[in-house]
């Protein structure tokens, strides 16, 4: 510990003597999503029991508990296209909250896409909400249909998860969230504002790393399934499947594909029983995916990004990098992950990429790796935070970021939709345990999980088996920027490295517009998406579907105007070099901050009006 804490009075000093006004951090460091912007509702308010909840009980003896609110007009509301929500009980203190949508194009033909965001503890309800989801909600709690929803092409499955996100649980429990912190307060700490769910052992849940939520999801998935054919005929169960995830589901990812590819394979040998996936595309947007590679990219995008943004000064710049790569650095000290891994039977395989269970459930192992997360991102990625004055998920915008704006947290709330839901707890989009049991400097919790060296791996495991894989970034991110996006994308080692390496950058098409830049080969691709921050499809929605949509169904990514064959390559200059004009930050006054805040959610939230493109 005496290491990290000379190195952050070292770097106080350092960044002290930067520029001349400093901005303060109101908290800890924000997750690998979304700074945690809960509805603290500070009336009282207990929801009652859901009424009028179905319960149907699958093969696998998995009770599902649910309604379909697109019956009562909440959220899908397209003539003939169901969805379904509810809870997958799947142990007595394990209650997974699920959002099914049917496709609407044809439910029985499209495949199935599992949707989930990152964090880790962060509702994957903000993908539905925010992102890609069948509906919007507007500043007056109301419910309007997206037209770029992903269910345009798929039928598509939202799980909170881990549980004790949003309204997932392992408990019920009378309190309030601290302002500060997040953490759930009982009555004995402070005076209560609603029934919320709780994990158990309280604070600390049963699930604290990838590996651990990979294997719940799978359980929670398995249940589904052999679920749906009763929950709905219509879809049946022979599907094409999909997992799309953005930011820490660049952990996510990975790590879950694997645990499901693993899985899969044994219940094809019959050694367990299931319901086998038919694999088809894996997804990431904004991903963090291996630290290791990353890191140096913190530094290099708040001065070099391609807005002509220079976030910090010449003196933090050269301190964030220095932190990086200085002895007992960040990198050193991921090194020094591994090594410890290695000191340990079992501990690390695959020529040095892997941990196994025997190293991360190692309490010294983790201590050591919770030391290289705390490097990392204190001293490398957290300058940006103090000193930069610009959005932690869009350079372009301020540090007190209004988009995308979070209506449905309070929309969750009300009443009517929570029974319309069949859910009896109030909803918060991230669980701030989860988060801190995943990877912070709790005494009881150090983990490490951030910077683990497997996904990297995972990926190439993935890709060597014929899955189509599509990274892409929205270009104005800085927390899980483009520029590391493309390192990591170069930097995996599969049967087409080289072939990668060497296709060009194509202009992303859709509806005539070129919307970014785009380098495939084969089964994998990577696409730079223009002047859009962390969650593409709120600020891009046209790109996003379209990019999704070629990807499930195996066309080049450019264009969509070609099918994918194992040679296809995406042609242009070997960079991505598109630049856009400097953007300044808005008035700081706060009636011209307002006006300004509400001219920018005003005009992307324009974007929805333009109909899509039938040849997308």
């Amino acid at each position: 510990m005496a290491i990290k804490s000379l190195l952050a009075l070292a770097s106080a000093a350092v960044l002290l003597a930067g520029p001349s006004t400093a901005l303060t951090w109101p908290g800890p460091r924000p997750p690998v999503k979304q700074t945690a912007r809960k509805f603290l509702d500070k009336r009282q308010y207990f929801p009652a029991n859901a009424t009028d909840v179905k319960t149907i009980t699958s093969p696998t003896n998995v009770t599902i508990r649910y309604k379909m609110p697109g019956e009562a007009g909440i959220c899908e509301t397209t003539p003939g296209v169901n969805s379904y929500a509810g809870y997958i009980d799947m142990a007595p203190n394990v209650h997974m909250f699920f959002w099914f949508f049917e496709s609407r194009n044809n439910p029985a033909a499209d495949p199935l896409t599992l949707w989930l965001n990152g964090g880790p503890g962060s509702d994957s309800l903000i993908g539905l909400f925010e992102e890609l989801g069948p509906c919007r909600i507007t500043e007056d709690l109301k419910s309007v249909i997206n037209p770029y929803s992903w269910n345009n092409v798929s039928n598509m499955l939202f799980l909170s998860q881990p549980v004790g996100t949003g309204f997932s649980y392992q408990g019920e429990a009378i309190g309030s969230f601290d302002a500060d912190t997040g953490a759930f307060l009982n009555t004995s700490q402070a005076n209560a504002t609603g029934r919320y769910p709780v994990l158990d052992p309280i604070d600390l849940g049963t699930i604290d790393t990838t590996d651990l939520a990979a294997e719940a999801a799978w359980h929670v998935l398995q249940g589904f399934m052999s679920a749906l054919p009763s929950l709905d005929a219509k879809v049946g169960c022979s599907k094409e499947f999909n997992l799309w995830t953005e930011s820490y589901g660049g952990h996510y990812g990975p790590a879950f594909w694997n645990h499901f590819y693993q899985q899969n394979l044994l219940i094809q040998n019959n050694t367990i029983p299931g319901y086998a996936l038919n694999f088809n595309s894996l997804g990431i947007g904004n991903g963090i995916i291996d630290e290791a590679i990353q890191a140096a990219y913190y530094p290099e995008f708040a001065v070099n990004n391609t807005y002509g943004i220079k976030a910090y000064n010449d003196t933090v710049y050269s301190y964030a990098k220095f932190a990086n790569f200085m002895f007992n650095g960040c990198l050193d000290q991921i090194n020094y992950c591994r090594a410890a891994a290695a000191g340990i039977n079992g501990g690390l395989i695959n020529n040095g990429q892997t941990l196994t269970y025997a190293a991360t459930s190692n309490p010294d192992l983790r201590v050591q790796c919770q030391e290289a997360a705390d490097m990392c991102r204190d001293n490398v990625e957290s300058p940006y935070y103090y000193y930069g004055n610009r959005g932690v998920y869009d350079i372009r915008h301020p540090f007190n970021d209004v988009t995308p704006p979070g209506y449905y947290i309070e929309y969750l709330n009300l009443p009517q939709i929570q029974n319309a839901l069949g859910v009896n707890v109030n909803y918060t989009e991230a669980n701030n345990d989860i988060y801190w049991a995943f990877q912070a400097s709790h005494l009881h919790a150090e983990r490490g999980d951030f910077i683990y060296t497997n996904f990297i791996e995972d990926l190439e495991m993935i890709l060597a088996s014929g899955v189509r894989v599509s990274l892409f970034y929205g270009d104005a991110d800085y927390i899980c920027n483009w520029f590391g996006g493309q390192a990591i994308s170069l930097a995996l080692n599969y049967t087409h490295s080289a072939e990668f390496a060497a296709a060009g950058y194509q202009p992303l098409m859709y509806g005539g517009v070129e919307y970014g830049e785009v380098r495939q080969y084969g089964n994998f691709s990577f696409t730079r998406v223009y002047e859009s921050g962390h969650e593409v499809p709120y600020y891009q929605p046209q790109a996003a579907l379209a990019i999704f949509n070629r990807t499930l169904n195996h066309f080049n990514l450019a264009d969509g105007t070609m099918p994918v064959t194992a040679n296809l390559t995406s042609t242009g200059p070997a960079n991505a070099t598109h630049t856009a004009p400097f953007v300044s930050l808005p008035p700081t006054g706060s009636a011209n901050f307002a006006v300004w805040s509400s001219s920018v959610i005003a005009s992307y939230s324009s974007l929805d009006n333009v109909p899509p493109s039938p040849t997308g």
